[in-house]
């Protein structure tokens, strides 16, 4: 996990204590001032509590009828909220989650990050990634019909059965991370054959099942960010550079300024590459396209056999002449 993302977030579970223990003392002084008889009831199972605390401190074990005088004094408190008109649990703590008591932590001695905990942290991250809080675009959705069936001009094999070789080696490479036979990824092919669904589906994966550390960003922001960083020194640069997993989709749209956006990326991509971080692309280029515009030192790092996977998408545009559904 992030430890800046996570420290927010126990931040704003320690504001949540905070505001439903305040609730909670107004609810037990509301209750003092009007409804004395209840009051005197919490008094006395508060006073058994502290008695039984101290016997305990004591070494005496002598506790008999405590269970049973516990349950009656809740009981009568609980059954005279009711009929003053409030709900039974009124003077029960407050807690968002049951299970850790909105601490995010259970577990004892360990600490482990509770569910609810582990939830906030992704919903947060998906936004902080770029996916937003939507999880349409998951392996779980994917939609092989949505690709002909016709067999590829002068392949022997149609455009679904490609997505589905495709599709099954993006997830199985989000589920083996970071122990992948390929470091990087280059998806190269023409608008509309499901890039960008690929790099939603493994970000998704990789956050849920691992809590990887990836950030997903357009051409166009990852080269404002370089250039930010590069000119005006602000906040962001140091994320791209040493995410664990970068994605960069519709690479070759950004505008290209001479001599800064060519040697901004293929510092980035070698900075990853020195500390053995992965970098997966996706570009509406072919790949002569790619390598002239980007030049051979950063083709040859991205389309490296040994380390890098390059995945050529054919096919209709699904948006416009893929298969419809009835």
């Amino acid at each position: 996990m992030r430890e800046d993302l996570l420290k927010q977030i126990e931040d704003e579970f320690a504001q949540i204590r905070a505001r439903n223990e305040k609730t909670e003392l107004d609810r037990k002084e509301e209750i003092r001032r009007e409804q004395p008889e209840i009051h005197t009831l919490v008094q006395e199972r508060e006073s058994l509590v502290f008695d039984t605390l101290r016997n305990i401190a004591n070494g005496s074990s002598r506790f008999t009828g405590l269970p049973e005088r516990m349950a009656d004094l809740s009981s009568s408190i609980r059954r005279k909220l009711s009929e003053k008109g409030y709900p039974e649990n009124y003077l029960e703590p407050i807690y968002r989650c049951p299970i850790c008591q909105d601490l995010g932590r259970t577990g004892e001695p360990v600490r482990e990050p509770c569910i609810c905990l582990k939830r906030e942290y992704r919903r947060k991250f998906r936004t902080l990634t770029g996916l937003g809080t939507s999880q349409a675009e998951t392996f779980e959705a994917f939609d092989p019909q949505v690709f002909s069936n016709e067999k590829l001009s002068g392949k022997s094999y149609s455009q679904r059965e490609q997505m589905l070789v495709i599709r099954d080696f993006c997830a199985d490479w989000a589920n083996r991370f970071p122990e992948t036979a390929y470091r990087d990824i280059l998806l190269s092919g023409a608008s509309g054959l499901g890039k960008t669904y690929l790099l939603h589906a493994m970000a998704e994966r990789l956050i849920e099942q691992q809590g990887t550390d990836v950030i997903i960003l357009s051409a166009y922001r990852l080269i404002e960010i370089l250039r930010n960083g590069y000119f005006n020194h602000e906040d962001g640069i140091s994320d791209v550079f040493g995410a664990a997993v970068l994605m960069v989709d519709d690479l070759g749209s950004e505008p290209l300024m001479q001599n800064i956006t060519v040697e901004q990326l293929y510092n980035l991509v070698n900075e990853r590459q020195i500390h053995g971080l992965s970098t997966i692309v996706s570009t509406n280029l072919n790949l002569t396209e790619f390598r002239n515009r980007y030049t051979e030192r950063i083709a040859s790092r991205m389309m490296d056999r040994r380390t890098s996977k390059v995945i050529v998408l054919e096919g209709r545009d699904i948006r416009t002449g893929g298969v419809r559904k009835e």
